[in-house]
């Protein structure tokens, strides 16, 4: 007569099996659902997914490109930081603009060649407007070009546009964002950017 206390039925999995292929299946599920979850929502319900972004100046879209502007811009060698000069005076506000944004060029410390400075502008310049960009602000630029272009995207006033190397004005900043948050921006732009 034979013992059969330790001997499982045949339609019986020992414990140890079954404890294994219930972890297997999870880790399965850890790994496809994720994935599946993605794809459903991705293809079947896009307006769930976030469309925040983590940049703090309004991006243009379609950019405007800079040939519209100035022929002068083209492909370039920096980013570039652009003022419109509007009637060609510069009130207070504007005199705050060009000091944020000499203070955010002098905040990138290394990469601070990587960024220039223009005014854009479709009259001529004050005198006094002139003579500010000199005494204060020798490094920008005076371009006279179309400046509509530019007025179209926004109506605020005064911003400061960013038109990248290869001359494509992607991003304004208004007074609120022309500060830190624009250093903030340029700082990260100029880490994972390969050009300029």
């Amino acid at each position: 007569m034979s013992d059969t206390s330790n001997s499982t039925p045949g339609n019986e999995s020992p414990p140890g099996i079954t404890q294994s292929r219930i972890k297997f299946s999870l880790l399965v599920a850890i790994a496809f659902v994720p994935i599946m979850i993605a794809y459903v929502v991705f293809f079947y319900f896009p307006h769930l997914m976030p469309s925040a972004t983590t940049n703090q100046g309004e991006l243009i879209q379609p950019p405007v490109q800079g040939e519209l502007v100035s022929g002068e811009f083209g492909q370039r060698e920096t980013w570039t930081l652009m003022q419109l000069g509007g009637d060609g005076s510069c009130d207070e506000t504007c005199q705050n603009m060009l000091y944020l944004s000499r203070q955010v060029v002098s905040g990138l410390g290394k990469d601070s060649s990587r960024l220039t400075r223009m005014v854009v502008t479709a009259n001529p310049l004050s005198e006094d407007f002139r003579n500010l960009l000199t005494d204060e602000h020798r490094d920008i630029t005076i371009i006279e070009g179309d400046t509509a272009p530019l007025s179209s995207v926004t109506e605020l006033a005064p911003v400061l546009f960013l038109m990248d190397p290869n001359g494509n004005i992607m991003m304004y900043y208004t007074q609120e964002t022309a500060g830190k948050p624009m250093l903030k921006d340029l700082k990260h732009l100029l880490r994972v950017s390969n050009i300029g």
